[in-house]
């Protein structure tokens, strides 16, 4: 790892780039030895449990867990700074639904088509969900509304709207535009990948993969939505 680290240092160089060593962190998944010395330009790089990489937050276990806690945040910051829109009478709940999901959801799911979700994740983010919608609709707990009525009544039709089915359709778009893409393209590979030989599956619960997930939750008689699925392995 050191020499491929060493090498990447001088590639680098031959076109006038260099590595800040004070930006670089290294994260280790599925690694069970004890954390290597890396060091670059003579200086070592910090190993962490988590980072933030193009707005996602990825963690060394491979679960999403902490990007849900940062996008619940950033979601629910979007909806304060249009509190003053949600408490407009003159704006009819269609417009206001337009905007939630316009400025709300698409903050809240950011990259969900790539989550290797569970039950509770899908648990967590529908929750807030439902709040959000339930205060711009000006829905009180003692009212006794049911989500598919929020949802009418916010989107303005009776297509589920929650946040598993949102996801699901994500995830077929972002299938549709892998399938789509030339057989030598990375996510496409990344895909479609083998086991590499010789390896061998841990003791315990295993993640399922992405493509498993998928045929599980849609083979003629399958378990169901592959979003309400457990993604440890049965």
């Amino acid at each position: 790892m050191q020499s491929a680290l060493n090498q990447l240092t001088i590639s680098v160089r031959r076109y006038g780039m260099c590595f800040a060593p004070s930006n670089c962190e290294v994260l280790l998944q599925d690694w069970q030895d004890s954390n290597p010395v890396l060091t670059l330009d003579s200086d070592q790089i910090e190993v962490v449990d988590k980072f933030v990489y193009l707005g996602s937050c990825i963690n060394t276990g491979g679960g999403v867990s902490d990007e849900i806690n940062a996008r619940i945040v950033k979601a629910r910051a979007a909806y304060a700074n249009l509190g003053h829109l949600w408490r407009l009478r003159d704006v009819s709940l269609a417009v206001k639904g337009r905007i939630y999901n316009a400025s709300l959801r698409t903050v809240l799911l950011y990259a969900c088509e790539t989550w290797p979700l569970r039950v509770e994740n899908v648990r967590r983010l529908s929750v807030f969900d439902h709040r959000c919608l339930r205060r711009i609709a000006d829905i009180q707990w003692q009212h006794h509304v049911s989500n598919a009525e929020v949802w009418h009544r916010v989107f303005g039709h009776r297509d589920d709207n929650s946040i598993g089915v949102t996801i699901l359709k994500h995830r077929l778009w972002w299938l549709g535009h892998v399938l789509r893409m030339s057989s030598q393209k990375i996510p496409r590979r990344a895909l479609f990948a083998d086991s590499r030989t010789g390896w061998k599956k841990r003791r315990s619960g295993q993640r399922m993969t992405w493509c498993r997930v998928y045929i599980l939750g849609f083979l003629p008689g399958g378990i169901g939505d592959p979003l309400l699925l457990d993604t440890e392995a049965c």
